[in-house]
C-alpha cells in the first residue's frame, strides 16, 4: 500500500487550494465578510464542517500565503489593510503584527455579521418554546430572507460564478434544526411535519405554522332540516339550527385544543336529506391544534350521537381532500325517495318507470333553486337503475342508483323542463318528491 500523501499527489479529485485562496483573495478585496458568509461560498469542501469553521480555514490559509507573498514584496501594505477590514480576523492581527496599528473590521455585506453560534442558539430556543406549547414533536424550519439580502448574497455568488455554494437560508435552517434537535429532542421531518417555524431575519420574529390534523372517515346524518355548514341568509339570520359541521367542531375542538374543525366531504345532501346507509366519505381538518396525539378511539366516542355521527378510521393527506372534492364526488351513489303523484298510477306503469330509466342518460340544467348561488351550465349525467315500490294509488318509494353530481329531486319531478328526461315527463303527471334519503356512497 502507497503512501497517502503519494495516493493525494496522484489523484484527480485533489482540492486545488491554489484556485481556492484566490478565488477568496479576489471575493475579500470587493467584500467584507464574515466567517460563515465566506465559508458557504466553499460550503462543498470539506466533510463535518460549520461553515463558521470552513470560513475561517478559508481565512487562514490565505494569511499564510499573504504573509509569504508580503515577504516577497509581491503584496503591498494597502492590499493587506483592504482584505483585514473586509476579512477581519485572522487578517488583523497580521496586520498589527507587521505594521504596529489596529485596524477595524467592516460589517458583512451579506448578513452584517449577525450569523453566529449564539444567535443560532438563540433561535433554536424560541422556537423549540413555541413547538413545545403546541406539543409538536416532529418540526421544520423556514427562513424568510429580505429581499435586499438576497440579492447581496447572489450578487457575490456571481462574482466568483461559484458551483460549490450554499445559501444563507440553507445554513439557518440546517444549524437551527440541528440545535432543536440535538437540545430538545424534536425530529425535524420533511414530508410530514407537524409544524413549521418560519424565521424573519429583518427582526428575528418567529411564525409558526402549525398543520392541520387530518382525520379520514365517514359521517351519518338521521335527521332532516340539517345543514352541511352553517346556513345564514343574507340578511344575517339563521336558517337552519343545526348543521354537520358544528356537530364535529364541538365535539372535537376541546380535546384537540384546536383554533377549528373543518369539514370536508365527498359531495354533501340536501338540508332535508337523511344521510343513512354507509354514510358518506369524509376527512376532518383540526386546524392549529395544541394536542395532537389524541387516541382515534376516544375521538370515535366522541363524534356519536342519535342524530349526527361519525366514525374516523385513520389519519389523512391533503391530496385525499382534493380527491373527495374532485373526482370522489362523482362516485355513483343509491338514493331512496318517497314520492308523490296528482294522478294514480298503476304497477305496469311504474315497471315501465324502472325499464325506462335503465342506463339512461340524464340532461341537467343547473336546478332553478340553487340559481341564484351556481352558475347555468348543463350537466350530463347517468342513472344506471331505479326500482319502484308502490304503497298507494299516489304514493310510492323508488331507490336509485346513480352517477354523483346527479339532482335526484329534479330527476322525479323535471324542473320545468331543465332535467330531461325526468319521471315527470315519462309519466305524464305532476310528481313531489317528499322525503329523500341518501344510502349508499361508492366506496372510494
Amino acid at each position: 500500500m502507497g503512501d497517502g500523501l503519494e495516493d493525494l499527489e496522484k489523484s484527480n479529485t485533489i482540492v486545488d487550494f491554489n484556485e481556492l485562496i484566490t478565488k477568496a483573495y479576489s471575493i475579500l478585496k470587493k467584500y467584507p465578510l464574515c466567517n460563515h458568509c465566506l465559508g458557504r461560498l466553499f460550503a462543498k469542501y470539506g466533510l463535518e464542517l460549520r461553515n463558521e469553521e470552513r470560513g475561517f480555514a478559508v481565512k487562514t490559509m490565505l494569511q499564510i500565503h499573504l504573509y509569504e507573498l508580503i515577504k516577497k514584496k509581491q503584496v503591498s501594505e494597502k492590499e493587506l489593510r483592504i482584505i483585514a477590514e473586509n476579512g477581519g480576523e485572522p487578517f488583523t492581527r497580521l496586520y498589527k503584527k507587521l505594521y504596529e496599528e489596529n485596524i477595524q473590521s467592516r460589517s458583512c455585506y451579506i448578513c452584517n455579521n449577525k450569523l453566529s453560534r449564539k444567535y443560532f442558539e438563540e433561535i433554536a430556543a424560541n422556537a423549540a418554546n413555541k413547538l413545545l406549547d403546541h406539543n409538536v414533536y416532529r418540526f421544520l424550519v423556514g427562513v424568510s430572507l429580505p429581499p435586499e439580502i438576497m440579492m447581496k448574497e447572489l450578487e457575490v455568488y456571481q462574482e466568483l460564478g461559484l458551483e460549490t455554494t450554499e445559501s444563507l437560508k440553507n445554513e439557518m435552517k440546517r444549524e437551527i434544526g440541528k440545535i432543536i434537535r440535538e437540545r430538545y429532542g424534536l425530529e425535524p421531518d420533511f414530508n410530514n411535519p407537524e409544524a413549521t417555524v418560519i424565521i424573519d431575519f429583518s427582526n428575528d420574529t418567529l411564525h409558526l405554522i402549525v398543520s392541520p390534523i387530518l382525520l379520514e372517515g365517514r359521517y351519518w346524518k338521521r335527521g332532516r332540516n340539517i345543514s352541511h355548514t352553517p346556513w345564514i341568509n343574507r340578511e344575517g339570520v339563521r336558517v337552519y339550527p343545526y348543521s354537520i359541521q358544528e356537530f364535529f367542531e364541538e365535539s372535537l375542538k376541546e380535546v384537540f385544543d384546536a383554533e377549528k374543525v373543518i369539514l370536508h366531504a365527498s359531495g354533501r345532501e340536501d338540508v332535508d336529506a337523511r344521510m343513512l346507509g354507509e354514510g358518506r366519505p369524509m376527512v376532518l381538518e383540526i386546524k392549529k391544534p395544541k394536542f395532537r396525539y389524541v387516541d382515534l378511539g376516544l375521538v370515535n366516542e366522541l363524534i356519536r350521537s342519535d342524530l349526527i355521527s361519525g366514525y374516523i378510521n385513520g389519519y389523512s393527506s391533503r391530496a385525499r381532500i382534493e380527491y373527495l372534492k374532485g373526482e370522489g364526488s362523482k362516485k355513483a351513489k343509491a338514493y331512496k325517495l318517497l314520492v308523490f303523484s296528482e294522478k294514480t298510477l298503476s304497477g305496469d306503469e311504474l315497471k315501465a318507470l324502472e325499464e325506462f330509466f335503465r342506463d339512461r342518460e340524464i340532461k341537467q340544467k343547473t336546478p332553478s333553486r340553487i340559481l341564484r348561488r351556481k352558475r347555468d351550465v348543463l350537466r350530463i349525467r347517468k342513472v344506471y337503475e331505479i326500482k319502484t315500490f308502490q304503497l298507494n294509488p299516489q304514493v310510492f318509494d323508488v331507490l336509485i342508483y346513480c352517477s354523483g353530481g346527479l339532482y335526484v329531486k329534479e330527476l322525479i319531478h323535471g324542473d320545468n323542463g331543465r332535467t330531461t328526461p325526468s319521471f315527470t315527463e315519462v309519466l305524464g303527471t305532476k310528481l313531489y318528491p317528499l322525503e329523500i334519503d341518501v344510502f349508499g356512497v361508492e366506496t372510494l
